[in-house]
């Protein structure tokens, strides 16, 4: 509520819930996933003093149960907003995939459309319940790019 209220006092048109309950942008949707596991102690330097633990893939990529992963964080906020729209927030899969250790036993092609339906099932249980506006963040979308245009046709 108190983060309603701010984004009430400053006049946004589109109300945002989402990054200030997550610990990470990957991590928490890794938690809600099955076939991805977190570390307890496996810390790494992001960039300056930042540090995450990046999600293991050991599996198939799916919705634990078939669950909503922030419908319910969305619900609460967009009650709390009244009229005005909430943005419904969610990390895309390549950033998922890039900034998480993937299965070598696996092609990769395969594991980016595993986390990609599952961002895709959360797309469509956001718009159900009453999302207007998804944002999809792909921090990540250019790493792993070749860096010169002759190594991108290898």
């Amino acid at each position: 509520e108190r983060v309603v209220g701010i984004q009430k006092e400053i006049g946004l048109d589109v109300f945002v819930h989402g990054e200030a309950e997550r610990s990470d942008m990957v991590e928490y949707f890794a938690q809600k996933l099955e076939g991805m596991l977190l570390t307890r102690h496996g810390w790494v330097q992001s960039y300056g003093s930042r540090y995450v633990r990046p999600p293991v893939i050991h599996g198939a990529v799916v919705r634990k149960g078939g669950a909503a992963m922030t419908v319910r964080e969305f619900a609460v906020c967009q009650k709390a907003s009244g009229a005005v729209p909430v943005k419904g927030m969610l990390t895309g899969p390549v950033t998922i995939l890039n900034w998480s250790f993937c299965r070598v036993d696996v092609p990769r092609a395969e594991q980016a459309v595993e986390v990609a339906l599952a961002v895709r099932e959360e797309v469509a249980d956001l718009e159900a319940a009453g999302c207007r506006v998804v944002q999809v963040d792909e921090a990540a979308l250019r790493e792993r790019m070749p860096l010169k245009k002759e190594e991108s046709e290898k």
